[in-house]
């Protein structure tokens, strides 16, 4: 195991996740500002990662619309992930939304202290905007 990867080891809790655009807009924030979540790295090469907006809107599980939006409230893959020298790489097997399975997800990472700043490519190839996730060391 790197040193980079037993840093990374154990459960990170959301600071923040914003979109960054490449022309120079002002970040999204796909779930607000206030978002919630975690990060979780094990020993043996699993990872978890679950994001939601901090105040949901209960589900109401009988109506359609209030299915699609606790889906927009709520974002969560699981799998695997391997140390590149200083990235780290989420090779996704599922999460909420299906397309995710077998996508390899970049991660620049910057680690200073407790905090752990995730930075790369959006999912979509060619898209002209970068995530950029902060952590802290739950």
């Amino acid at each position: 195991m790197t040193d980079l990867a037993a840093q990374l080891l154990g459960t990170w809790r959301l600071e923040s996740w914003s979109l960054v655009y490449v022309d120079g807009r002002p970040p999204e924030f796909p779930l607000g500002e206030d978002a919630v979540g975690y990060l979780i790295y094990t020993s043996d090469g699993h990872l978890s990662a679950a994001l939601a907006r901090a105040r949901r809107t209960p589900l109401d599980v009988t109506d359609a619309a209030s299915k699609a939006r606790a889906f927009d409230e709520f974002f969560a893959y699981a799998g695997r992930f391997e140390v590149r020298e200083d990235a780290v790489v989420h090779k996704v097997e599922f999460g909420t939304n299906p397309a995710l399975a077998g996508v390899n997800s970049l991660r620049h990472v910057q680690l200073n202290g407790d905090q752990l700043t995730l930075t790369g490519p959006d999912f979509s190839p060619g898209s002209p905007r970068s995530h950029r996730i902060l952590w802290r060391r739950a």
